[in-house]
C-alpha cells in the first residue's frame, strides 16, 4: 500500500506561485501582494503567508520588513553560487 501525503493549502499556493513566477507572470524584482493573491485564489491570508515562508526558504522571494515579499532576481553572483552547486551534485552523480 503506498501512501500519498496531500499537500496543504499552504503548499498549493506555494506551487501556484511558483508557477506564476517560473512563467514570467510574476517578474524578478516584483512584488507579490498577500491581499492580491488571497482574493485571486478565494483564501485568507494566513496559508499565503505561510506560502511566502515556504517560497523564501527556497530562495525564490524575499521576504523585506514593512515592505513585503519581492521576487529574488537573478544576479551574477548567484548564478555562480547555483553553478558551483550544479557541479558539485553532477560530480556526486558521475562518481556513483
Amino acid at each position: 500500500m503506498v501512501f500519498k501525503i496531500s499537500k496543504n493549502l499552504s503548499d498549493q499556493i506555494a506551487d501556484y506561485l511558483i508557477d506564476k513566477v517560473i512563467h514570467l507572470e510574476i517578474a524578478p524584482g516584483e512584488r507579490i501582494l498577500e491581499q492580491k493573491v488571497a482574493r485571486e485564489l478565494g483564501v485568507s491570508r494566513s496559508p499565503v503567508r505561510e506560502a511566502f515562508r515556504i517560497l523564501e526558504q527556497t530562495g525564490l522571494v524575499e521576504l523585506i520588513p514593512r515592505c513585503g515579499v519581492r521576487v529574488t532576481g537573478l544576479s551574477e553572483k548567484s548564478i555562480d553560487a547555483y553553478c558551483d552547486v550544479f557541479s558539485l551534485l553532477f560530480g556526486h552523480v558521475v562518481r556513483r
